[in-house]
């Protein structure tokens, strides 16, 4: 029992800094992500599935992402980042173009099912392999790009259904 909290450090210490990044880059926010990251250790702390996870990074960074997209959910917002990515040197009309486009692309992904949203979270924005993806998901590499495909084509088709347009 007292290895649960050592073990939870141990995650914090090697891999806060990227699950605070994946949180920044899904909500757009970087003091957003430091709470969302605090709410983070507090529920992996309380979790049972933590403790059994067999690959514990793996499990912290599916509930990263459950927090921030249950965070954009209840938000809805479309605040851009605070500060620039370094060597970026957009007009701001470019960056609220930008950010707009992000927050539709993540408002759509939150239509997809689970497997499907986490498959391309761990693509496209942590960047992994579909070997390291199978790994965590305990899928085989066929099934993980089976899913990204799938994901993708029904998120083009969501993302190009036009937006309600307020009634005035």
């Amino acid at each position: 029992m007292s290895s649960e909290p050592d073990e939870l450090l141990k995650i914090l210490e090697i891999h806060g800094a990227e699950l605070h990044a994946l949180l920044t880059r899904l909500t757009l926010r970087a003091e957003v992500a430091e709470d969302l990251l605090q709410e983070l250790f507090l529920k992996l702390r309380r979790a049972a599935g933590f403790t059994r996870a067999v690959d514990r990074k793996a499990y912290a960074i599916r509930a990263a992402v459950h927090l921030a997209f249950d965070w954009r959910r209840m938000r809805r917002t479309t605040e851009p980042l605070l500060s620039d990515p370094p060597g970026v040197a957009e007009s701001p009309l470019e960056r609220l173009i930008d950010a707009d486009e992000l927050d539709r692309i993540f408002d759509a992904m939150q239509k997809l099912s689970e497997l499907s949203r986490q498959v391309l979270v761990l693509h496209y924005i942590e960047h992994q392999d579909y070997a390291q993806i199978a790994g965590q998901l305990g899928k085989t590499e066929h099934q993980v790009r089976g899913l990204c495909h799938k994901g993708l084509t029904k998120l083009r088709t969501i993302c190009r259904q036009p937006a309600h347009e307020p009634e005035n």
